[in-house]
C-alpha cells in the first residue's frame, strides 16, 4: 500500500498536465469545417459572424461542430432561395 501512496503526487501531476495539454489542443488546433471555427468557454451554441467565422462551445466534439456548421449553411442557402420566390409572389396580380 505504501508503494501506491508514494506515486499519487505523480499521478496528480500527470492528470493536471494531461488536462492542460488537452485544453491547449482544443483551443489551438483548427480543423477545416469550410468556415474558421473558434472555440469559446462561455458559448452555449453556434454563433456565426458575417459568414466569416463561427464560435462554438469548447466542449463540442468535431462531429457536433461539423453538423452545426453544415446545418447553418443549409439554413442560409434555403433562405437565399426562398426570399426571391416570396418577393416575386407578392408582386404578381391575383388570378381570377
Amino acid at each position: 500500500m505504501s508503494a501506491l501512496h508514494g506515486h499519487t503526487e505523480y499521478a496528480i501531476v500527470a492528470l493536471v498536465g494531461w488536462i492542460i495539454l488537452y485544453l491547449g489542443y482544443k483551443f489551438a488546433w483548427r480543423r477545416d469545417f469550410g468556415l474558421p471555427v473558434r472555440r469559446r468557454l462561455l458559448a452555449r451554441r453556434l454563433v456565426v459572424e458575417r459568414d466569416q467565422v463561427a464560435f462554438v462551445p469548447f466542449w463540442w466534439t468535431d462531429l457536433q461542430v461539423q453538423r452545426a456548421v453544415n446545418g447553418y449553411w443549409k439554413r442560409t442557402l434555403k433562405r437565399s432561395f426562398e426570399k426571391p420566390l416570396l418577393s416575386r409572389e407578392m408582386h404578381l396580380p391575383p388570378s381570377l
